[in-house]
């Protein structure tokens, strides 16, 4: 599964409605693919080394995590040095979230290298590959273009319509009372 995503999430980047990808890309855009991305390893190597009888998932998941920490610092570094705008750092709220989980999987798979046999510590790593199937799809889905119908990004989105509409309804009140005196 983890791997036809991988392959869906190169469509939706060579389909992407921007003209420029890679590094013209902008930074949003960027920090979405490598988010989506970078949370698809570790579900796909997690995945299909689980399948393999005899193998520890705890020295997986600790490698995993280790070549994960990378990107997210990189994700990070590119997104403080693009000096994103405040409606730009909700989409970057991933980053600090992706990095969190990597640390999660690196103490989890610390732990299941010490009692592989621990049913507790293999289902909390079954739960970080899930956590990270979500995010790399809710990210694949923001590369699309799709908007985000998250209830705070929808209300967020009223409050500030709301804010517009109202700041320039006395404008507009003006400009009618100056047009009633200029005809009167």
């Amino acid at each position: 599964m983890a791997g036809t995503l991988i392959g869906l999430l190169f469509v939706a980047i060579s389909v992407s409605p921007h003209k420029d990808v890679g590094i013209r890309a902008p930074l949003g855009f960027q920090v979405q693919a490598a988010a989506a991305f970078t949370a698809l390893i570790p579900a796909l190597v997690i995945s299909l080394f689980a399948l393999l009888p005899g193998q520890s998932l705890g020295t997986v998941a600790v490698i995993t995590a280790g070549g994960g920490i990378s990107p997210t610092i990189g994700m990070t570094v590119l997104s403080l040095r693009g000096r994103p705008g405040r409606r730009q750092l909700a989409g970057l709220a991933v980053i600090p979230v992706i990095g969190l989980l990597y640390i999660l999987q690196l103490l989890n798979g610390i732990d299941l290298m010490v009692h592989p046999k621990d049913l507790d510590a293999i289902q909390s790593q079954g739960v970080l590959v899930v956590v990270f199937f979500v995010i790399a799809i809710a990210r694949a889905w923001r590369l699309l273009g799709a908007r985000d119908t998250g209830l705070a990004t929808v209300v967020t989105d009223l409050v500030r319509e709301r804010q517009r509409t109202s700041a320039s309804a006395p404008a507009a009140a003006s400009e009618t009372i100056g047009e009633a005196d200029s005809t009167g």
